[in-house]
């Protein structure tokens, strides 16, 4: 199931409480299932305080300190800012808690009680030690989770803005994809007049009774054209109805001269399409298999393989062998159609034209899902 854009802003927040659940109160979790040991109440505080100010630190570095400091070419800024910070958060962590949580002793037998007294002064001395420049043991171990904060906030701030980086790229492409397709709709419409109209201007010469039908079946065809050909994607079978209206008006001019043949499967309503993709081949036939040959002949076949999602569309035509037959605009239809292929069904569709012997045919197929 698709995530709803309303949804994200909620999904972000969730999976961070969850990192820092698992990171920090795990390890406490599984020592207190293991043992079966409680920590005192002052050491359970001690731990939450630190735990509190390392995702603090982490917001920090990745929302103010990286993207301000570092991103702007100020390394070495970024590095001072990033020491102070960290040793300033640890001092006032230990004066926290040694002021405010203090951590008692337990009860040891008496012969090792002299030991502890003894060894107490010994061990406050080094924990001044630490402090005073001369670090040991304690200083490392307490600053390893700030360096570890500091590579995955680094590493966060990174792949986020890689991630923002790339939906604004996207983003662009398709905005890019949208006006590069509505502009070879665009082309469509004019080049399907221009032929139509050609049609329609030999009829009334003729003063043909049949101007009136076929100026009809134009009004539908511009009904389609106008409106339904907006749409991203249209059913197979709308797009089959426009085909046989574009053929129907063109056999009206052409009559029994023409022998066209159609063999289009029915039923295709289950499967979408890009709105008038098909007609470019059958204005190509007509413009090209039709003029200056003596016996013109379209064949037209169109089918769903629906085990594999696959249509499967083919149109063979005579072409005639006079090269002057061919106008500027030759070719524009067929141009057209490849590129917006490319555009929505790249990878997924395969594309074979060829002439042979007076021929010219066109085999198309697509992989609708």
């Amino acid at each position: 199931m698709a995530i709803k854009p309303q949804q994200l802003k909620y999904i972000t927040p969730v999976i961070h409480i969850l990192f820092w659940m698992l990171l920090f109160f795990l390890p406490y979790i599984l020592r207190l299932t293991s043992t079966g040991v409680r920590m005192s109440d002052n050491m359970q505080f001690r731990l939450l305080l630190n735990n509190l100010v390392l995702i603090g630190f982490f917001y920090i570095n990745a929302y103010f300190l990286y993207p301000k400091v570092y991103a702007n070419k100020r390394l070495v800024i970024y590095a001072i800012t990033l020491i102070a910070s960290v040793f300033l958060l640890m001092k006032t962590t230990s004066f926290v808690e040694r002021e405010f949580l203090p951590l008692k002793r337990s009860s040891v037998p008496d012969k090792q009680t002299e030991k502890v007294v003894e060894a107490k002064p010994k061990v406050q001395e080094a924990k001044k030690r630490n402090w005073d420049g001369k670090k040991g043991p304690f200083f490392y171990f307490s600053l390893f989770p700030y360096i570890f904060i500091i590579g995955i906030s680094i590493s966060y701030r990174i792949v986020r803005d890689s991630s923002r980086q790339e939906k604004i790229r996207k983003e662009k492409e398709n905005e890019t994809l949208k006006s590069e397709l509505t502009f070879l709709r665009s082309q469509v419409s004019p080049h399907f007049m221009f032929n139509v109209l050609n049609t329609l201007v030999s009829m009334a010469r003729k003063k043909s009774d049949l101007m009136e039908p076929s100026l009809i079946k134009l009004s539908n065809m511009m009904r389609y054209m106008l409106y339904e050909s907006n749409d991203e994607r249209i059913t197979v079978e709308q797009e089959v109805q426009y085909l046989r209206s574009y053929i129907d008006l063109q056999l009206l001019r052409f009559g029994d001269d023409l022998d066209i043949r159609q063999n289009i499967q029915q039923d295709l309503d289950d499967y979408q399409i890009e709105p008038m993709l098909l007609i470019a081949f059958v204005e190509n036939a007509f413009k090209h298999g039709v003029g200056m040959v003596e016996q013109p002949f379209i064949r037209i076949a169109l089918a769903v393989d629906r085990s594999k999602h696959l249509l499967q569309f083919r149109v063979e035509n005579s072409v005639s062998p006079v090269e002057s037959a061919k106008d500027k605009s030759s070719g524009i239809g067929l141009t057209n159609m490849r590129r917006r292929l490319e555009l929505l069904y790249k990878d997924r569709y395969t594309l074979e034209t060829s002439e042979n012997q007076g021929t010219f045919v066109a085999q198309l197929n697509i992989y609708l899902k």
